[in-house]
């Protein structure tokens, strides 16, 4: 009975000295990524960043975009490949013109978090028409 005991604490030890490792350790982030998009400006509006997870809070810009093409950006992994006809929410740290509204846009784009999640953000965009 005594040599189970010292199994189960033992085994119980090594979980929790794991547990607060890996707690302290952090995510993982993403790979490095980008693609090209073309699409049209479905919805643009100021947010708060804490709505979405990130501190320290401040005011991000957030887009829904309908995506229309997707290309790839030279050897670089596309996380958007396959979403053409979808609407996608990007975000923006940038101040980004309020008359993007229903405007056909091309925009570089990226993804940005870790294996816990993440966000895609917008790093350029332009209007086509």
């Amino acid at each position: 009975m005594r040599r189970a005991l010292r199994t189960t604490v033992t085994t119980g030890s090594i979980f929790i000295v794991s547990f607060i490792f890996n707690a302290a350790a952090g995510a993982v982030p993403v790979m490095h990524n980008e693609a090209v998009l073309h699409g049209v400006v479905e919805e643009h509006s100021l947010t708060q960043s804490g709505l979405v997870g990130i501190v320290p809070e401040q005011i991000i810009y957030k887009f829904v975009i309908s995506v229309r093409t997707v290309e790839d950006v030279n050897a670089y992994p596309n996380f958007i490949r396959g979403k053409e006809g979808r609407s996608m929410i990007f975000y923006s740290k940038e101040k980004q013109s309020s008359d993007l509204l229903n405007k056909e846009v091309k925009a570089v784009v990226e993804y940005r978090g870790d294996e816990r999640g993440g966000l895609f953000w917008i790093k350029k965009i332009e209007v086509i028409k």
